[in-house]
């Protein structure tokens, strides 16, 4: 079955102690009791420094660019979820991945940009088009501490990538409308990156744009059913 987009879906339900519960109780299913107390130790962590990466949709943000009606809600990627699909790459390529820059795609409040720095890279660039996401990405890097994290207020589709680009990161973040665009765009400055430079897609409804242009490496589900892809560009 084809994976629906859903754009700007409403995700406010992932905001309730219900669903909060569920996660947890599935964590510790699929992970155990250590990974779950150490997620929730470092969910509590950031509660502490005033960190919020909260889900929410966009229908009541000031958006940028062409595209307002192509984008998804604010789902941000758990450090620990992250850890695991970056160094399960890395296993599957059996070697290290260099520790250049980190792109994201639809970077919300800067979760991902966060924990990309927090496993060597050397910068780590946020692209999002919603203003106050933007911002409150700016508010949590700033609070951390973080001189090698930035967010950009930015529609993704004219974004000029840097010619040290190590990895970009994907997490479902717009449409087939917008994604043939930005993939036109990476594929067009292909020449300029100084090394290889990889793709790494979260729940990949737009798949088969990408393989028209980059190599597709593998697949791979985990547990919780999330599905990724990733790619040499």
């Amino acid at each position: 079955m084809k994976l629906q987009v859903h754009t700007n879906a409403d995700m406010s339900h992932q905001n309730s102690i219900y669903f909060k519960t569920k996660l947890f109780l599935d964590s510790l299913k699929n992970n155990g009791i250590k990974p779950t107390i150490d997620k929730i130790y470092q969910r509590v962590n950031y509660k502490i420094k005033g960190i919020d990466f909260s889900t929410q949709n966009l229908h009541d943000l000031t958006l940028v660019g062409n595209y307002k009606n192509n984008g998804t809600a604010l789902v941000s990627t758990s450090k620990d979820f992250f850890y695991k699909v970056f160094f399960d790459f890395e296993k599957e390529l059996n070697q290290k991945i260099k520790r250049e820059t980190f792109i994201d795609f639809g970077s919300g409040k800067g979760a991902v940009l966060i924990h990309a720095n927090s496993i060597g890279f050397k910068k780590s660039i946020g692209v999002e088009f919603a203003k106050e996401l933007h911002e409150k990405a700016i508010i949590n890097i700033q609070k951390l501490k973080l001189s090698n994290t930035i967010s950009l207020h930015q529609d993704a589709t004219t974004f000029d990538l840097p010619i040290d680009t190590s990895v970009i990161y994907l997490f479902n973040p717009f449409d087939e409308i917008v994604m043939k665009k930005v993939v036109q765009n990476i594929s067009n400055q292909k020449g300029n990156f100084l090394h290889d430079v990889y793709i790494i897609y979260v729940r990949p409804v737009c798949s088969d744009i990408l393989k028209e242009h980059f190599k597709l490496l593998y697949t791979k589900k985990y547990p919780s059913g999330a599905v990724v892809n990733y790619y040499k560009v």
